[in-house]
């Protein structure tokens, strides 16, 4: 199977496995926000936000160059993987201990830091932020043959699902209900070692220079997601300091339901690293800005649908999902469904800077938007409450975009304005039709997207290239995941 098609299945299988993962966790959500209330939800997102500002530590952007790395030497991959194992642990422990540290300093006696500490045991068991489980999936993602840790992280997201769930309904205080949750990730976790072991056996050595090596590499990446981890958690820990508890949860319940479309993305880049970061090392430039490109066009035709559905149906995405007691955050929902299309292009846009070796000036970049967020939420949370760190999301992400955009131009270029522009065509005339037509919500959602598909088909605004890459993941995606996407099949990795 050629490079690209193993590209195609590893997009199928990430988009498969992570979307029902998401769907899973988005009921979740759904069924404790319900059960908790706005105080108590916003209890359990400060706490998560808190521990997360910590997961950056574990890794350091260490996992990426562990993928790019392995990509580019297989014969390496013992010695690479058993350094990063190494690495990771020592790094995952030191952010444990300062996690708790900081708790005990900042966080006032009680459930809320309670609820923190039990938080920070994800810095070794979860898979959606970085953590020492991380460095077991990174074997399978450079060779392109994703299958396993997703079905690993399917499994573990519905046994914690019912951990929590569980929990909640028996009424446990959070702290408890938050170790629980965790404990339902621990069986994968293990289950994730051992097949990661027998795809590549990590070479446990004392290799100082490696270690070095490895860090030189991947510290400016961690610095960059230190600052990205800090905006994207600032408007939490902001909003609890600012504002109150229930401004949390109102917020949180939005941007839960938009993070939860990660997957889109997630799916595309997910393949995109090893690809691009080939194409860069071969010195095939017009392949890499090709696939940058095509990139970049094809997530903001993914992202405008949602900004449109976001705008036309915020009002009654929020009631029928989380009751009228959130109402409220249907207009913060609206805000951050238009950033959904500006986190989404980050995605390609992020990766492909990692590929090309330019992950040094977006550390400053990141440095100075965690900055300008802490100072927009200090200026328009006071006046605007959780709208006001949802505007701050939004115009933070747009100027990374931008500036991350005039980085990479002369390398890799810009998607074509004219297919842009087409795109947000189409998703105007979807959203009017979403807002007007007087049909029932199912009713106007299949006619918005048959409108939006057949826009972007018949006028032709994605890439042959990108339509190629779509067909095959949907021909491939229902294959067998250990299937023809390693060196043997598809070539050198």
């Amino acid at each position: 199977m050629s490079r690209l098609g193993a590209a195609a299945r590893t997009s199928a299988w990430v988009l498969l496995g992570k979307g029902v993962e998401r769907a899973v966790r988005l009921v979740v959500i759904v069924v404790l926000a319900r059960l908790l209330d706005p105080a108590g939800f916003g209890a359990y997102s400060v706490a998560f936000a808190f521990a997360e500002v910590f997961a950056v530590f574990t890794d350091l952007g260490l996992n990426a160059i562990l993928v790019r790395e392995l990509a580019k030497d297989r014969e390496e991959a013992p010695r690479l993987l058993g350094a990063g194992v190494l690495l990771k642990l020592a790094l995952s422990i030191l952010s444990f201990a300062a996690a708790w540290a900081a708790a005990f300093l900042t966080l006032a006696p009680g459930e809320l830091r309670a609820s923190a500490l039990a938080a920070t045991f994800a810095l070794f068991l979860s898979f959606r932020v970085a953590s020492l489980r991380w460095v077991f999936e990174a074997p399978f993602e450079a060779g392109l043959r994703v299958g396993t840790p997703v079905a690993i992280g399917l499994g573990s997201e519905l046994l914690s699902a019912a951990a929590l769930l569980g929990a909640a309904w028996a009424g446990l205080p959070l702290p408890l209900l938050i170790l629980a949750q965790l404990a339902g990730l621990l069986p994968g976790s293990l289950l994730l070692v051992r097949r990661s072991a027998a795809e590549v056996r990590p070479r446990l050595a004392f290799e100082p220079a490696l270690w070095g090596r490895l860090l030189r590499a991947a510290l400016p990446i961690g610095a960059a997601n230190l600052f990205l981890i800090a905006y994207a958690r600032t408007d939490i820990l902001m909003l609890q300091w600012l504002a109150d508890t229930p401004a949390v949860g109102m917020y949180a319940a939005a941007f839960k339901l938009i993070g939860s479309l990660d997957v889109i993305p997630l799916a595309l880049t997910t393949p995109l690293l090893p690809l691009l970061a080939a194409a860069t090392a071969g010195g095939r430039k017009e392949e890499a800005a090709r696939l940058y490109q095509g990139g970049l066009t094809l997530v903001f035709a993914l992202g405008v649908p949602v900004a449109a559905g976001g705008t036309a149906l915020a009002a009654e995405i929020t009631a029928l999902v989380y009751g009228a007691g959130y109402a409220p955050s249907a207009g913060a929902l609206r805000i951050l469904a238009w950033a959904a299309v500006v986190h989404f292009a980050l995605y390609v846009m992020t990766t492909a800077a990692l590929a090309a070796g330019r992950e040094r000036l977006f550390t400053v970049y990141a440095g100075l938007l965690a900055l300008l967020n802490a100072a927009l939420d200090a200026l328009l949370i006071p006046p605007f409450g959780f709208l006001g760190a949802s505007w701050a999301t939004l115009l933070a992400e747009g100027l990374l975009l931008a500036a991350g955009a005039a980085v990479l131009r002369r390398e890799l270029g810009l998607p074509e304005g004219r297919a842009l522009g087409k795109i947000l065509g189409a998703g105007a005339a979807a959203a009017l039709l979403l807002a007007w037509l007087p049909l029932p919500l199912w009713a106007r959602l299949a006619a918005a997207a048959l409108l939006y598909m057949g826009w972007l088909y018949l006028g032709k605004m994605l890439p042959p290239e990108v339509l190629g890459l779509a067909r095959a993941a949907l021909r491939r995606g229902a294959a067998p995941p250990g299937e023809g996407g390693g060196p043997e099949a598809g070539g050198p990795v």
